[in-house]
């Protein structure tokens, strides 16, 4: 059986290795209808990137429906700053600052851009929607705000220009980009990207690193979980990466490294092809 001792995800990912644990997945377990899931996943993400990667159905997406609260586990627990967010509702993980993406946007269609990047502040809603819909200034004052950076955000993604514009008029990897921009305006302190750049050029994924990076940067205790498909865009953001391998973490590290490991090219590509068969 495969060892489950705490696999520490995201070491290099800033100058100091002793830097806390943003997000702990401890000893988790999720079942459907007697398939199992995940088994036994612990993993410690520190600030930076993080890339979570595996082939198909080896439980990635379902690791973050863990911790953004909308599955509970099994066994485990999840904690967050070390608090614990296992029953949470998905809008209380948020609030404590967890930002999520989805392999499909979930954008409001007939709204503009802006106006959906604007749907993700709602850990910055101070006086509540009552007091925006009577027009109470202190209320007025959060959402010009918040206007304000949704656009700001925009624009680090490249899609400045047109902010008005509804989003069902934008191609789908702009969409996919309002949605990574509606996720930061939350300022989260964990921010979970679910195949961000599938379906996306080559100009796209460039303005999406550049955002993220750009974004990081000023932000150097948050950390970002990658799933994704694209290794090369993992090894180009990511200086760690962890391997979920059939609901088990396999192997992590940097990337390049990991993508070399024998189990790590078995588990993608079959035994014949890791013995040079």
């Amino acid at each position: 059986m495969m060892s489950t001792e705490t696999v520490d995800a995201g070491d290099t990912a800033t100058p100091s290795r002793e830097a806390r644990a943003v997000v702990e997945f401890e000893g988790i377990d999720k079942s459907f209808g007697g398939n199992s899931v995940l088994e036994g996943v612990n993993l410690a993400v520190r600030p930076g990137f993080t890339g979570l990667i595996g082939p198909n159905g080896a439980g990635k997406t379902t690791c973050l429906n863990v911790v953004s609260g909308y599955l509970r586990p099994d066994a485990g627990d999840v904690r967050l700053g070390g608090q614990s967010v296992i029953g949470m509702r998905p809008d209380k993980v948020a609030r404590l600052g967890v930002s999520r993406t989805f392999q499909t946007p979930r954008l409001i269609p007939n709204l503009s851009a802006v106006e959906n990047v604007m749907v993700g502040g709602g850990r910055h809603h101070r006086h509540g929607h009552i007091a925006e819909l009577f027009g109470v200034p202190a209320a007025r004052r959060d959402e010009k705000d918040q206007r304000a950076r949704a656009r700001e955000l925009l624009g680090i993604f490249g899609l400045g220009e047109h902010p008005d514009r509804a989003a069902n008029a934008f191609p789908i990897g702009s969409q996919k980009i309002i949605e990574v921009a509606r996720a930061l305006l939350n300022d989260p302190l964990l921010l979970l990207l679910d195949e961000p750049a599938a379906g996306l050029g080559a100009e796209d994924v460039d303005r999406l690193v550049e955002g993220l990076n750009g974004w990081l940067a000023e932000r150097p205790e948050a950390a970002v979980m990658i799933i994704e498909h694209d290794l090369e865009l993992i090894t180009r953001l990511c200086p760690t990466a962890a391997v979920l391998h059939f609901g088990r973490i396999i192997q992590n590290g940097p990337p390049a490294d990991v993508l070399r490991d024998p189990v790590v090219v078995e588990a993608y590509l079959g035994a014949d092809v890791a013995a040079g068969d």
